[in-house]
């Protein structure tokens, strides 16, 4: 789902601030988290979702 649209509203995506500022979360369930952020490929143009860490809330922040 995070791959196809990481916008989906089941998802809840939103993004971060502070230390985190630049990144993205997702909540994937109740108690597991996605951060993520966006680079685009050099090669190919296209835009990458690059995850950067997946745990519970109070392991991800």
């Amino acid at each position: 789902m995070l791959e196809d649209n990481p916008f989906t509203p089941s998802l809840k995506s939103h993004k971060l601030t502070g230390r985190l500022e630049g990144y993205w979360l997702c909540s994937v369930s109740y108690d597991c988290r996605i951060i993520f952020t966006f680079r685009q490929d050099t090669d190919s143009g296209k835009t990458l979702i690059v995850i950067v860490d997946i745990g519970k809330h109070d392991q991800v922040y």
